[in-house]
């Protein structure tokens, strides 16, 4: 088979993440921009002059980065072998500058449309990840992580695993070698019972993909408890494989996303996880598969953030089985807790020599309509040093290190930053107490790197244990629209309040903003056009679209656009007295609130633009900024055509618009034109924090 090769010789190109996906997504991406998390293992004992990922694609939806910490003091010349599902190989050359991160965009470097396993090799040892964005059948949006293999295996084991309804799942295995490989996959049930698919052929330097969800070498779709799986997957010593083990779900109404792993490669008596919470919004699962002869009796132990510790002990594991702890639960987990007690680590012990493997599962709401899901294989013992190559705290970005000590001892960490412009930061002597965990906020700059919305917000990470006591760490990252960790009361108070009509005018940022004063049908259009464009706008609501289309608000809401304040009813805000105007706010933003857990706070229009001084000042102390506009088509005007409305707002708009629209038939017919039209000028079209972001 033909192997293409190209070599990289300039000066490397450092990709920030960020800027990938922003690049990525907009403008030209069509459909939901990601939203959700992923988490990841640390490597350990350290870096690898091999990596191996049997997953990837650059099929539609879905973007796909590489992410390489070189924390030698040498240039790592890496060669990136890319093998497609069509058996085709086309490798690779690129640079790895020392002490620092590199990111590569796999959508650059081989056609779209293709299933991808790959191989690294590095002249200088290195850290590698695979991360992944992706919005799953035009809908379904999350990203998952995972840290490579350093080596393929003969046999490879997953705990978790399940063919019902509103789940897919998938096994991605790669073969980088130079013979046929033939694999046995054999899937226990939770009833003992086993699925065996025997002789399943993956070509050399290839990749090959099974959908455990269908019948021929999957389980086939099976909508109770026999749909719940783990697996195990075996081949010749002579033709070792990688394994990955990738998820997509609709795990409940605007809960959805994916999670992937790498499979463990033997099985173990003891397993330890960093990370857990059942706060709240997070249901958090630890899955045991017992793929042996012999039932397995196992201790869990949860180490809590408040310094309890909660033991739950005489657990069976039935032999060929798995078994599903739910964490959240009182009974064999800690329960749900709204403190520091619903933060956790655990580690999973056989006590009778049963060696079994663990996985980690999480299905979360982070905040309000910002939800997702992320996945571990427990990491197989404390070790004294930690790596991650991916990390980011740039707006939309909040990464999170989280410490587990199951030891007697304190642990004295130090954490080392490697910088996406090159800056390495150290913040030593952090305590993680004795049987407990401690997490760092990365995006927060008393442990962390801070926010930084340029390459230093991009960041790989090294965790050493400064008394030599090991620790376990995992780094759970969660993303969103940008505006979501932005703090829009701090930028309203940076701008005086007062009233704003456009905003930072340095970017070529434009904000559509839509009154919503008619039905939720007309609205609800838009949204379908928004969605398929790609686009985040800036909703003010009346209150007659919460209160007869909830549903509206709820989709507003998880789909990521911001929503403000129209008041209640659209008087004349000049006609009204003083306690009418902070009770038609009030109004609009508790019905608002409770649909959605947001705030209408700090903008809110005047309808018709009727305002003065001391309304301005009224709005002000309840809040609000007033936002005005710089473009407005008047498309509820009957003399004004659907073209003259197109002209006026693509024509009209300059750096930091904001355009005003409505939910009129008019909006809804010339808003396709409208979105394209501004694009073909050089537009990023954004919501209204976003725009007035200093």
């Amino acid at each position: 088979m033909a192997e293409l090769f190209s070599i990289r010789i300039a000066k490397p190109v450092i990709i920030p993440l960020a800027v990938i996906l922003c690049c990525a997504l907009s403008p030209c991406y069509a459909g939901a921009v990601p939203n959700g998390g992923s988490d990841a293992v640390g490597c350990s004992p350290g870096a690898s002059k091999t990596w191996y990922f049997a997953e990837g694609t650059t099929r539609s939806g879905f973007n796909e980065y590489i992410c390489l910490l070189n924390p030698t003091n040498n240039v790592s010349i890496a060669e990136f072998h890319y093998m497609l599902g069509t058996g085709e190989t086309l490798s690779h050359r690129y640079d790895l500058l020392p002490a620092s991160r590199t990111t590569i965009n796999v959508m650059n470097e081989i056609p779209a449309e293709n299933d991808v396993s790959i191989k690294i090799n590095v002249s200088e040892p290195v850290v590698a990840e695979r991360s992944s964005y992706f919005v799953y059948k035009s809908d379904w949006s999350g990203g998952h992580s995972v840290l490579g293999a350093t080596e393929p295996k003969p046999e490879w084991y997953f705990a978790e695993g399940t063919t019902r309804d509103g789940f897919d799942t998938y096994l991605c295995m790669q073969n980088p070698g130079d013979l046929d490989a033939f694999v046995d996959v054999d899937y226990f049930l939770v009833n003992g019972n086993v699925v065996s698919r025997k002789g399943v052929s993956i070509k050399p330097r290839s990749r090959f993909t099974i959908a455990a969800y269908n019948d021929s070498l999957g389980i086939g779709r099976r909508n109770d408890s026999g749909g719940d799986f783990s697996v195990r997957v075996r081949t010749a010593v002579r033709t070792p494989i990688v394994a990955e083990r990738a998820t997509y779900f609709n795990y409940r109404p605007f809960l959805n996303g994916g999670n992937d792993v790498l499979g463990a490669n033997s099985l173990r008596e003891d397993w330890y996880f960093a990370e857990g919470c059942t706060r709240p919004g997070f249901d958090t699962y630890l899955c045991l598969a017992n793929p042996g002869t012999k039932a397995a009796k196992v201790e869990v132990s949860y180490f809590c953030g408040d310094g309890s510790v909660v033991n739950r002990q005489g657990i069976t594991v039935g032999r060929g089985s798995r078994l599903t702890l739910a964490a959240h639960d009182d009974n064999l987990g800690i329960g749900r807790h709204d403190d520091a007690h619903g933060d956790f680590s655990a580690t999973v012990r056989s006590t009778n020599g049963v060696a079994l493997v663990a996985e980690r599962v999480s299905y979360f709401f982070y905040r309000p309509f910002w939800s997702g899901g992320h996945d571990v294989v427990g990491a197989i013992a404390p070790a004294l040093c930690w790596y991650f190559s991916e990390g980011c705290t740039r707006y939309g970005f909040d990464t999170y290190l989280c410490l587990a000590n199951p030891g007697d001892k304190e642990a004295a960490v130090d954490v080392t930053y490697y910088l996406g412009d090159n800056q390495v930061i150290n913040k030593p002597g952090v305590k993680v107490p004795p049987r407990g965990r401690f997490t760092i906020a990365v995006h927060d700059n008393s442990l962390g790197i801070g926010r930084r919305d340029d390459t230093g917000g991009d960041v790989s990470m090294k965790i050493q244990s400064a008394n030599g006591v090991p620790v376990v760490a995992e780094r759970p990252m969660y993303f969103a629209e940008r505006w979501r960790t932005m703090d829009r009361t701090a930028i309203a108070s940076a701008l005086g309040w007062g009233e704003v009509a456009y905003g930072n005018t340095s970017r070529p940022y434009v904000a559509l903003t839509f009154d919503c004063e008619n039905n939720g049908t007309n609205t609800g259009q838009i949204l379908d056009i928004l969605q398929q464009e790609g686009v985040h706008a800036t909703f003010f609501l009346l209150d007659n679209i919460p209160a007869g289309d909830p549903d509206v608000v709820k989709r507003m809401a998880d789909q990521g656009h911001e929503i403000g304040n129209h008041g209640a009813t659209h008087p004349q805000f000049k006609k009204i007295s003083p306690d009418r105007v902070a009770s038609e706010l009030d109004t609009t933003e508790s019905a608002v609130n409770q649909l959605t857990d947001f705030t209408t706070k700090p903008y809110f229009r005047f309808p018709y633009g009727e305002r003065n001084s001391g309304l301005i000042a009224q709005v002000n102390s309840l809040g609000y900024l007033s936002v005005f506009w710089s473009v407005d088509p008047q498309e509820w005007r009957g003399s004004n055509s659907v073209q003259a409305v197109i002209d006026t707002v693509v024509g009209q708009s300059g750096p930091g618009a904001i355009v005003l629209m409505h939910d009129r038939p008019k909006t809804i017919a010339a808003l396709p034109a409208v979105i394209e039209g501004l694009r073909a000028r050089g537009f990023v079209l954004v919501t209204l924090t976003e725009l007035l972001c200093p």
